[in-house]
């Protein structure tokens, strides 16, 4: 099973380890900050709603909005941590190297995904931009929910490279 940790299970190495992981953490930190506006949002146009009967106009789309940016900025993070849920059901009984290899080809497997993903979402922004694509009650831009998405998937697939490079050294225990 599954147990909880007290420590971070991967420590990154290295000037480019040290660096990756401070870009995550400091495109973490930032997703925390959007949602803590989509918090405060939330509470003022609900306040808003029952005490006045006027909610924050397109409170529904900034939340939306927000969420993707926050969620899309915290997965750097989170693989760099090795911080996402696996389910060790079937593997935890399987010798170390096993594991070693499993979780490597996972991370390599995350890259890819992630790379693809900030590729297509990258197109699929230039064409709301161009198109002019804007939300309903408030008229946002769609866009540009879509730019900090983009970096974060590319450093995602970054991350997840070099957690793959870390557990091809062994660096990372099973």
């Amino acid at each position: 099973m599954a147990e909880a940790l007290d420590q971070p299970i991967a420590a990154a190495h290295g000037p480019i380890g040290k660096s990756i992981e401070w870009a995550c953490a400091a495109l973490a930190v930032l997703a925390g900050v959007a949602f803590c506006i989509e918090s405060v949002m939330s509470v003022v146009s609900v306040v808003g709603r029952a005490t006045l009967g006027k909610p924050v106009p397109g409170d529904y789309e900034i939340v939306q909005m927000l969420s993707a940016m926050g969620i899309a900025m915290c997965l750097p993070y989170c693989q760099i941590k090795k911080g996402h849920v696996f389910v060790d059901f079937f593997t935890l009984w399987a010798p170390d190297r096993l594991k070693i290899a499993l979780d490597a080809l996972a991370s390599l497997l995350m890259a890819g995904a992630a790379f693809l993903l900030a590729w297509r979402i990258w197109h699929g922004m230039l064409e709301m931009r161009e198109y002019g694509e804007t939300t309903m009650v408030i008229a946002l831009p769609v866009w540009w929910g879509y730019v900090p998405v983009v970096p974060s998937f590319v450093l995602l697939g970054v991350a997840a490279l070099y957690t793959f490079s870390q557990e091809l050294r062994g660096e990372v225990k099973p």
